[in-house]
């Protein structure tokens, strides 16, 4: 199913319950004098309305920090394979071609195997090994020379910061909302579109289509805070461009002569 189809079904799923439950409760209503409806029934509706907002609010602003901080957490690992892809060529020859082919090896591992995987919540153990592979090879990589010593040095620290963005983004596969907080948003939801039917609005044509919206509206929003909660899924979740990027720049180093 085309991912933004779930927004369209969400939003006339929303529609059809709001119309239901404003036909079920109002058909059999009387329409109230005009001097009936009172100020505590907007404060109610108001403190409702509200409540939704708030809770709606909460979920789409924590989820969309959250996925920015996953989206800039791949390009900062995708820099430290590029540090350390740039370190490694400063290796003894049979060395450097060891770690650069691991390296690459990690980084197409991630971007075809685990990144479909991450949409799933869980990492990819294959990758993990790919990269302690990188980390044995930098290890035991020869350092004869001053300048082999200072390479195997860099190509350490930057595979460091490879295994902190790399560990951050695991957490954050499996980080999310507190579901006490989304139940409180979809029985807020619910009791905002029935409020008006269960305290008096008739089923007249023009109330339905009022209700139907507004129940469209809040359905929506709900599967928009759903979505945006899943850093790495479709189709506002996070891709691997990041290493489709330092894949490139691999090419341009292999291609640079080291001074």
């Amino acid at each position: 199913m085309p991912h933004y189809l779930l927004f369209v079904l969400s939003a006339l799923g929303g529609a059809a319950f709001a119309l239901t439950t404003g036909w079920f409760l109002g058909r059999r209503r009387v329409p109230a004098p005009d001097g009936d409806s009172g100020d505590g029934l907007s404060l109610i509706g108001a403190v409702l309305l509200s409540s939704f907002i708030l809770l709606t609010g909460f979920q789409v602003a924590g989820s969309w920090s959250a996925l920015g901080n996953a989206r800039s957490g791949t390009y900062d690992e995708a820099r430290a394979l590029t540090d350390t892809y740039w370190a490694a060529g400063g290796l003894a020859p049979a060395d450097r071609g060891a770690v650069r082919g691991l390296l690459r090896a990690y980084t197409e591992d991630v971007r075809d195997v685990e990144f479909p995987q991450l949409a799933r919540g869980r990492t990819s153990p294959a990758a993990w090994q790919a990269l302690d592979q990188v980390r044995a090879a930098v290890r035991g990589a020869s350092a004869a020379r001053p300048e082999e010593q200072a390479a195997k040095a860099a190509a350490q620290s930057a595979l460091a910061t490879v295994y902190e963005t790399r560990s951050d983004r695991a957490a954050a596969v499996t980080a999310g909302i507190p579901r006490v907080v989304w139940v409180a948003m979809v029985v807020s939801g619910a009791f905002l579109l029935t409020f008006p039917a269960v305290l008096g609005l008739t089923a007249a044509p023009r109330h339905l289509v009022a209700v139907g919206f507004a129940g469209a509206a809040v359905a929506f929003a709900i599967v928009l805070a759903a979505q945006l909660n899943q850093p790495f899924r479709q189709p506002f979740g996070v891709g691997g461009s990041a290493y489709r990027s330092a894949e490139a720049r691999f090419t341009q180093l292999d291609a640079t002569p080291r001074p």
